[in-house]
């Protein structure tokens, strides 16, 4: 049965793989220098951004809950580090600074959905107006801006390393890192083991309130990398900067095979999930497809992806309950 399901799952990602292939080539027809190495680097710098999110937030869903607040972390982190650069701090004071009230965040809603057991959609949808609130009431309503170099070169366009931009090998070091952790540490074993069952988990003597704390952990820091990496691309800071992000990181993460009841999927699917979004805006741009209408294209996609995952999950516990009294 564990190769049938891998096999499952194999299938799944190669059918992803094929509609980023499929989509790819017909925007390279329908629009001209979409196939170009420039824009080619921006769709991968883009999707970096997303995906570095994205992994954290595969973390809280393969446990079953779901983190509405990083986008607003990513605001929030946006805020504090580049006021902290525009007063003059140093760039690394600054950077963790941001990291930190992330961090922060994350930690409040690991102790609050972990240890006290509040709702996770509840509870992280009340951070998310927290982050907000504070990013707002920080910079008073403004656009920050650093007046630093180190940080503006972080975002520059010229920052590049062996022909891919920094942002790009930021990501690629954070979601290796990351891989690693979920696929061949205790860690990532407790995830997927609290997520299949966290009754049978609690049996099994897995201590569910430390990963819960640890997983929401990560995805704090996580949406606080994405918003430094946002705030060097524009090279300022604002509160509304992370808006709507938590909510293509959830989507990524869904399509990328990860179920909202959490156990099954990972950070690979995700990495395709990313890559796929980040085409379809992409794409959408070069068609000169108005911003209003590129949200309802997109918001139609993932609405049909969503509820295609709804199904499929649906039929498959039917179908392992009929194996069961088989």
């Amino acid at each position: 049965m564990k190769q049938k399901k891998l096999n499952f799952q194999n299938r799944e990602k190669l059918g992803l793989v094929i509609g980023i292939v499929v989509l790819f080539i017909i925007m390279s027809i329908l629009a001209e220098g979409f196939f170009s190495w420039y824009n080619i680097h921006n769709l991968l710098r883009d999707s970096s951004i997303l995906l570095v999110v994205a992994t954290g937030m595969t973390l809280v869903i393969l446990l079953g809950k779901i983190d509405m607040s990083a986008g607003s972390v990513m605001s929030l982190t946006a805020i504090v580090t580049t006021i902290l650069l525009a007063n003059g701090a140093h760039v690394v004071v600054a950077l963790l600074a941001g990291l930190a009230s992330g961090a922060l965040i994350g930690l409040l809603n690991g102790y609050l959905v972990g240890i006290q057991k509040l709702d996770h959609f509840v509870t992280t949808f009340a951070t998310m107006s927290l982050a907000k609130g504070l990013a707002l009431v920080i910079c008073d309503g403004d656009i920050i801006n650093t007046g630093n170099n180190d940080f503006k070169a972080i975002g520059a366009s010229t920052s590049v390393f062996l022909g891919l931009h920094v942002h790009i090998w930021i990501v690629a070091a954070i979601f290796a890192v990351m891989l690693f952790v979920l696929t061949k540490t205790k860690f990532g074993y407790r995830v997927y083991s609290i997520g299949g069952s966290e009754q049978a988990a609690m049996l099994a003597g897995i201590s569910t309130r430390g990963t819960y704390i640890l997983s929401f952990l990560i995805s704090g820091l996580t949406a606080s990398v994405g918003g430094i990496l946002l705030a060097s691309k524009a090279n300022n800071g604002n509160a509304t900067i992370g808006d709507g992000f938590e909510f293509s990181a959830i989507a990524t993460v869904i399509i990328g095979g990860t179920p909202f009841d959490g156990g099954r999927g990972g950070l690979v699917g995700t990495l395709i999930g990313a890559i796929l979004i980040s085409l379809l805006k992409n794409g959408l741009r070069f068609l000169n497809i108005t911003p209003s209408l590129q949200y309802v294209i997109i918001g139609l996609v993932i609405l049909v992806v969503i509820i295609t995952d709804v199904i499929i999950n649906e039929r498959r516990k039917l179908e392992e309950l009929r194996r069961v009294e088989q």
